[in-house]
């Protein structure tokens, strides 16, 4: 069992990062909608003038994921099994539940509430431990670009303390690949962030025991079920200028 006063840190690692995400119900609102936008002056019609073809409206995008507040607390909260995470390159194959509480997160990675969901449009955000328990990312800096990260949410081996939805509306397994890491402040909210991309996030605090900073792996939807993952459409992921750990 751990200390009172390693929890405390532990405990401060989650909820640093999104102290101020009252913010957060904003988010998906940062994509402009096109079908939105106000319409040009466009005057009075001629009637001698030839007939033209009406440019056709842009289609409405649909609504992204709106993250929820992270926990104000760490009390027991109801565990639901999603199925099991898998990162070969570093020995991980733990079992995926919803929430971010320390208390879930003893159990495994933990599924940021309101986030997307392996497989679907946004931003799949799962946090873990690193220094406690089964410490399921201690070993995030040793990712590279490349790396799968397995989302298996057709496994049965749970936890005996999670329940599965029933009928489960999730099912799949979904490959995504590292695209980069990358160490940020305590209090970059903007990892949560939804946009029009298949991506995912995994974060736990940095360096291992402190909650000074944050590691960040990023990655990228490749495959779902064993067939190539439908993103042509999606948005380019933006340059970005931090530092990878060192």
């Amino acid at each position: 069992m751990i200390s009172l006063n390693r929890r405390r840190a532990l405990m401060a690692c989650l909820v640093s990062v999104g102290i101020t995400a009252g913010a957060t119900a904003g988010i998906a609102g940062a994509v402009a909608d096109p079908a939105t936008l106000p319409p040009t002056d466009q005057g009075t019609a001629d009637p001698n003038a030839p007939a033209t073809t009406a440019t056709p409206t842009p289609p409405t995008l649909p609504p992204l994921p709106t993250p929820v507040a992270p926990p104000a607390d760490n009390e027991a909260e109801p565990q639901q099994y999603f199925g099991r995470i898998q990162i070969p390159a570093i020995e991980v194959d733990s079992p995926f539940i919803d929430g971010i509480r320390l208390s879930t997160l003893d159990y495994g990675p933990g599924h940021w509430p309101g986030t997307a969901m392996p497989g679907e449009m946004g931003n799949v955000v799962v946090a873990g431990h690193r220094t406690s328990h089964n410490a399921d990312f201690r070993r995030l800096d040793e990712l590279v670009p490349g790396d799968e990260v397995i989302f298996d949410l057709d496994n049965s081996d749970g936890i005996p303390t999670a329940t599965v939805v029933d009928p489960d509306p999730y099912s799949g397994v979904y490959v995504y690949k590292v695209a980069y890491v990358e160490i940020v402040g305590p209090d970059a909210m903007w990892i949560v962030t939804q946009d029009y991309r298949h991506e995912a996030t995994l974060f736990a605090c940095h360096p291992p025991g402190s909650t000074a900073e944050r590691i960040v792996a990023h990655l990228d939807l490749v495959s779902v079920n064993g067939e190539p993952a439908d993103v042509a459409n999606d948005v380019p992921r933006p340059t970005t200028t931090t530092a990878a750990p060192g």
